[in-house]
């Protein structure tokens, strides 16, 4: 009986492997099905990956990481190609200090164990050493990698190239140091235009004044000569027309020390050099002066030894000696003496003007060789004083 039961329980009719064969195969079909999909999206993973690694190699900016001992375990293309370095001999092998200048390293070398216990820097500078000794600027930016413990692990590492950012931030500090200096050109300029309006307003104002009173000294007398019916070719007519005389030389000197400083001040003054001999063109001078002497009572003493031959600018020299001798004779009192000398050799010429008149002040000596600088010390026959004697001087 057991044996007729046992037969039957495992009896498979082809009922049964059909359907044995149906679940089999829809099983089969599922898990072909399941391959296929796996297979697509391992291929889609590696596509994916592969593009990942391309863009981390190829990317416009350099990715690296380092380990807790400062050496390089990853490193981009990117960075690698502004090294000039290969992956080989690279990676696992050298360190960031390595790579950077000295002044970088001792950045570094503070600025790296500070990281790997904050785990961030930002925007940090720092010089890089290609394999052929050049250098670069970047800018470092990092995260740290840590394990489940909170050690170090890794850095997660950008950097920019800024050499053109470094280039143009030049470009701007030139830039703006050129401006600054325009700037300052021009603010010393305008200084300079205000300096020379006040005393062009003031040169107006002295030039006005001081030919105003020979001026008007002309015009009276030659009024006198006009109305007062004085006989011609006597002593009184003499007399007016050796003041008005004197008044014209007056106004010729002046106009010519206003003429001087102008020129001086704006440089265009043209020098004419010829060869003179400075004794003959001294005694003229000083005899023109004599006259004017005379009328204070005044000697003029010329010594000379010699004649001396110069190559010099004869309207130069002129007007430095007829200063010298006028201030003499103008500060000297009546009845004192003004001597003039000469000494020297071929190449050069002392011309000596002494007077016995107060001297210069030691409280005056700065204002000396200043335009329209009037000293302490007074004409004492109540001459014109421009101010102007000593910068022509010291302008010729």
């Amino acid at each position: 009986m057991k044996s007729d039961k046992a037969k039957k329980g495992i009896i498979v009719n082809a009922d049964n492997i059909d359907l044995l064969n149906i679940d089999f195969k829809s099983k089969y079909v599922r898990l072909l099905a399941a391959a296929r999909l796996l297979k697509e999206r391992k291929e889609d993973l590696q596509l994916a990956f592969e593009e990942i690694e391309d863009i981390y190699n190829n990317a416009p900016c350099g990715y690296y990481s380092l380990d807790d001992k400062g050496v390089f375990v990853r490193i981009n293309d990117t960075a690698l190609r502004w090294l000039g370095e290969t992956r080989e001999g690279f990676t696992g092998i050298k360190k960031f200090a390595d790579i950077l200048t000295e002044e970088s390293r001792v950045k570094f070398k503070k600025t790296y164990p500070l990281f790997m216990k904050t785990g961030h820097i930002q925007d940090e500078e720092f010089d890089f050493v290609c394999n052929d000794g050049s250098s670069f600027p970047v800018l470092l930016s990092a995260t740290a990698v840590y394990d489940e413990k909170g050690n170090y692990k890794m850095s997660r590492s950008v950097v920019l190239d800024i050499s053109t950012r470094k280039l143009m931030e030049q470009e701007l500090r030139d830039s703006h140091k050129d401006l600054q200096q325009k700037n300052d050109t021009l603010t010393i300029a305008n200084e300079n235009l205000f300096f020379l309006n006040r005393e062009k307003d003031r040169f107006m104002d002295i030039a006005s004044h001081d030919l105003q009173l020979p001026l008007v000294a002309i015009s009276m007398l030659s009024e006198t000569l006009l109305k007062n019916n004085i006989p011609s070719g006597s002593t009184e007519e003499k007399k007016v027309f050796e003041m008005i005389h004197d008044a014209s030389l007056e106004m010729k000197s002046l106009l010519a020390n206003y003429l001087s400083a102008s020129l001086s001040e704006t440089g265009n003054m043209d020098l004419f050099l010829t060869e003179i001999d400075i004794n003959v063109l001294t005694n003229d001078i000083v005899s023109r002066y004599i006259p004017i002497a005379h009328k204070k009572n005044i000697q003029l003493h010329f010594k000379n030894n010699k004649n001396f031959l110069l190559f010099t600018d004869r309207e130069c020299c002129t007007q430095i000696i007829e200063n010298l001798l006028s201030n003499a004779v103008k500060y000297t009192a009546p009845g004192k003496n003004v001597t003039i000398a000469i000494t020297g050799n071929q190449k050069d010429a002392i011309i000596i003007i002494a007077d016995e008149g107060p001297g210069i002040r030691k409280e005056d000596h700065h204002l000396l060789f200043k335009r329209f600088q009037k000293l302490s010390a007074r004409p004492t026959g109540g001459e014109l004083s421009t101010g102007l004697g000593f910068f022509i001087i010291l302008m010729r």
